[in-house]
């Protein structure tokens, strides 16, 4: 399923009508007909409606909205903001056939009253086209809405007031119940604070051919099971350990042994062959007395129980038997951190997961990753994206996407910006979100079992757009296993503990 800009939208509808040959107000019935639909499958008894109407194509499937629960034995009245002779062909059409059917139609009557009276209020005044602050008396109509209305909110496409591509409110915005959306979700259904409006998101078929979307595939698509699936069918009978993938995850720091070992074990949950954890020399004993899955490699350590920035003398026999790095999970800091990250990006073929102090001692010298031959990931949260492109978290959490798909293109790798509909971006451009959260994996060491699940996939040998995507819906899965008796008391343990089982409802 995909995920639309508005542009992307308008010609994706543009093609439909244009080359397939099939007229806009098909497309307009469909809509309207899609979210009636939706409101009729909730309220099987008929209700009491108000439509709020815009001139544009967001008015019309209001219309259309009226005609059907008008049909289905509703209370219906109208009330459009805009003049009729604005309204667009289509519009003005299905404005004439309610007013034919002697649905009450009326202009630029919306007053608190007839709104808190309202069962439900369909809300079809904007759309995606909406640029810049609203003005009135859209604004003051919008919220009246949210203070007057006590009964149930439909959105139409976005909530009135939002901006489609940034999730930016334009001064006012809609409060939703639900909002039914055509053809594919759009960005503001996912960032904040426009998500926080949308309420329950449907998406629904409009009759846009898939042929249609095959000649103009939009960049961003949504984490579902067709971009991984295939990965994980049934193991074969004859496969032993080696035919699974060997991970080797660095960190462990003395005080933070705890995540490696959360990051070994879930790579193992979530099916690597072998792992090994490399650690400073000096915390060997203590994290073979909290695991005892994983191997266990001393590294040369410092001061504090650090790494020294020194590699292991038999690195250059023992790396070729990993097919896989995840660097950073308890790493700590150190002095020769710089080099000591250069060198492994520099000698490791394979995939590199770096996440936590990795991506800090990263921060200071990006380029560091053109050198790289295989994939790399990088998985930080707003604070350590911030500190890799040198600015504000605030400036990252207002633009999740675009600061994700920036550090993507501009330095080859493959960025996983964790939070609430965790954003993946690819060097190319194309973009994954993930549109399901779960609040039980906002607790420490979450991060390191995320860093084991993707460092575990790729060791897998999974190609990296499909790894990814597959890591994170199994480590928010198991986090909403994990929080069925409260997402309060979920550890990353229990997360891990749940990985199994995240993957059987997957096959």
């Amino acid at each position: 399923m995909y995920l639309c800009t508005a542009q992307e939208m308008r010609d994706l509808d543009r093609y439909t009508i244009d080359r397939m040959g099939l007229p806009g107000m098909v497309l307009m019935e469909n809509a309207g007909r899609e979210a009636a639909r939706a409101l009729l499958e909730r309220f099987p008894e008929a209700k009491k409606a108000v439509v709020l109407a815009g001139s544009g194509n967001n008015g019309g499937d209001g219309f259309v909205i009226a005609r059907h629960l008008a049909a289905a034995g509703w209370e219906v009245s109208v009330h459009y903001f805009g003049q009729v002779e604005k309204m667009s062909p289509e519009t003005r059409t299905f404005y004439g056939v309610c007013r034919q059917m002697g649905i009450p139609v009326a202009g630029g009557n919306g007053s608190e009253e007839l709104i808190g009276n309202a069962d439900v209020v369909v809300d079809a005044l904007l759309g995606t086209g909406v640029r810049g602050e609203l003005r009135e008396p859209l604004r003051t109509l919008i919220r009246q809405v949210n203070r007057a209305c006590r009964g149930f909110v439909l959105a139409v496409d976005v909530p009135s007031g939002v901006d489609t591509d940034t999730g930016a409110v334009l001064g006012e915005a809609i409060r939703a119940d639900l909002t039914v959306t055509f053809a594919a979700a759009k960005w503001c259904h996912f960032l904040r604070p426009a998500a926080e409006y949308r309420g329950e998101l449907k998406v629904v078929d409009i009759g846009i051919p898939p042929a249609v979307v095959e000649q103009n595939p939009p960049r961003a698509r949504l984490n579902r099971p067709s971009l991984w699936e295939k990965h994980l069918s049934p193991r074969s009978p004859w496969s032993h350990k080696g035919s699974h993938g060997h991970l080797l995850v660095l960190g462990g720091s003395r005080g933070m042994l705890g995540a490696a070992a959360l990051s070994g074990m879930a790579s193992l949950r979530a099916g690597v062959g072998m792992t090994t954890l490399g650690v400073p020399r000096g915390q060997e004993g203590p994290l073979a007395a909290k695991v005892t899955e994983p191997l266990i490699w001393g590294w040369p350590d410092g001061p504090e129980g650090c790494f020294s920035g020194e590699f292991p003398m038999d690195w250059e026999e023992r790396a070729p038997r990993f097919t896989a790095v995840a660097i950073g999970p308890g790493l700590g800091r150190f002095t020769r951190e710089k080099p000591w990250l250069e060198r492994l990006l520099r000698e490791v073929p394979v995939p590199v997961v770096l996440d936590a102090d990795g991506l800090n001692i990263l921060s200071g010298n990006l380029s560091i990753l053109k050198q790289r031959q295989g994939a790399t990931v990088l998985t930080p949260h707003p604070g350590e994206m911030a500190r890799l492109l040198g600015v504000s978290v605030g400036e990252v959490e207002s633009s999740r996407h675009r600061a994700a798909v920036d550090l993507a293109r501009r330095y080859g790798v493959t960025t996983v910006l964790k939070g609430t509909f965790t954003v993946i971006a690819f060097p190319d451009g194309r973009q994954v979100i993930h549109p399901e959260s779960s609040p039980a994996l906002a607790k420490a060491g979450s991060g390191d079992v995320l860093t084991g699940i993707l460092g575990g996939m790729l060791a897998r040998g999974i190609p990296v757009e499909s790894a990814v995507p597959l890591g994170v819906h199994l480590h928010s899965s198991a986090g909403r296993s994990a929080a069925v008796d409260s997402a309060h008391s979920v550890l990353a343990s229990d997360v891990i503990h749940h990985l199994g089982s995240a993957i059987h409802q997957i096959r």
